[in-house]
């Protein structure tokens, strides 16, 4: 590498481990809220780790990936700093706000993190325009579309939170949720997981997986999103309905353009590239139920909780402990020990326990559930951070 496209990945990857950080913060205070049962009901450790916990990890992630894969500059550090604390003031004064019912700061939380967004999507199309290698443009363009889908959703979200949606607070609710998340996370998601999946295995990404495949699925998940929206505003079931299904047809279609691994590679990623396949298959189902349950008009948030533990943060973690080796650097032989460390199969079982425990509204099962994991991502993290003793 030329020093210049080394000082922009080592740039990168510093305002990276930062983003992540901030990132584990809220990770580890909603599983703590879930375990002790803080707050009221599910509403703050969801929205501690949606927006405090996944929105920070993916507003880090995205900046890294999109800048490492098309070349680009890197944001500016004083640019990157300001969106992230943007953020983590936003996430706090909204979560603090709505709990001790200071309706105030409730909004500015939520206005803050809306405009955090926004500048997450003006730098990703900084980096897109200044882009080198043109091929991961698809990428970084569902990032920006999942980041205006998840604006919008916040911004309806901050009118529920005030008491502003007067009488269709009901279908305000519901297009929020689902342009929060299978706009937002999804089409992140969605976007990187052609790319990442082969990269959690070192394998080159399957031929299926060309620029104009990607983006028609996009655009076709994205279109989902839309329908599904349009269809709780309307309120009429049969039409979300069909948007959710759309979606999971999207899904599908995501899961054609992943590498089909070798026993050799499988087995060097083990728990990580498993626990990122049972993500994305508790997505796919969740997303099912939903629809079943629109159709039915039963209650759903046992399902979106399955969704959020199952799928997104089983992704989230899957990724991280690949990510977390490649980010601490130090040559190959730490990396090839920061992997090592990362293969966890107790994450993985307690994972999809913890979905499991959630879906089946089993509170006692779930708590211990989130906590092993919790004690287990803790003592690996802590393990990967530890300095490591120099050889004489």
């Amino acid at each position: 590498m030329t020093a210049s496209t080394t000082g922009r990945v080592v740039e990168v990857h510093t305002q990276t481990r930062r983003g992540l950080t901030v990132a584990l913060v809220f990770v580890v205070a909603s599983v703590v809220a879930g375990i002790t049962g803080l707050g009221d009901g599910w509403w703050l450790p969801l929205h501690l780790f949606v927006v405090g916990g996944l929105l920070s990890a993916v507003s880090a992630t995205t900046q890294m990936l999109a800048v490492t894969w098309s070349a680009a500059p890197a944001p500016r550090l004083v640019v990157a700093a300001a969106q992230r604390w943007a953020l983590v003031v936003g996430a706090t004064t909204l979560v603090v706000g709505r709990e001790t019912d200071r309706t105030w700061m409730f909004v500015a939380g939520g206005m803050t993190v809306v405009a955090a967004m926004l500048g997450l999507a003006w730098i990703l199309i900084r980096i897109r325009q200044q882009a080198v290698t043109p091929r991961f443009a698809p990428a970084i363009e569902a990032y920006v579309a999942g980041v205006v889908a998840g604006a919008t959703g916040m911004s309806i979200g901050v009118l529920l939170g005030a008491g502003r949606a007067g009488e269709r607070a009901v279908e305000f609710r519901d297009v929020h949720l689902v342009l929060n998340v299978f706009g937002f996370i999804g089409l992140v998601v969605a976007g990187t997981l052609p790319f990442f999946a082969a990269t959690q295995v070192r394998s080159k990404m399957s031929r299926r997986a060309t620029s104009t495949a990607m983006r028609v699925t996009f655009a076709a998940l994205a279109a989902a999103t839309a329908v599904a929206a349009i269809g709780h505003l309307s309120e009429r079931p049969g039409v979300v309905a069909g948007g959710l299904l759309m979606y999971v047809l999207g899904l599908l279609a995501i899961a054609t353009m992943l590498p089909i691994y070798s026993r050799s590679r499988l087995r060097w990623a083990g728990p990580r590239v498993l626990q990122l396949a049972a993500g994305l298959g508790w997505w796919a189902v969740m997303t099912v139920a939903l629809a079943v349950a629109t159709i039915r008009s039963t209650d759903d948030r046992a399902l979106l909780q399955a969704l959020v533990i199952g799928g997104f943060a089983q992704i989230l973690v899957a990724s991280l402990a690949y990510l977390g080796p490649v980010l601490r650097g130090g040559g190959h032989q730490r990396l090839t020990a920061g992997f090592a460390i990362t293969r966890s199969s107790v994450s993985l079982v307690a994972g999809n326990a913890a979905a499991l425990a959630a879906l089946a509204g089993h509170a006692a099962t779930l708590a211990v559930a989130l906590g092993v994991w919790l004690a287990d991502i803790a003592i690996r993290a802590g393990r990967l951070l530890a300095p490591t003793k120099e050889t004489p």
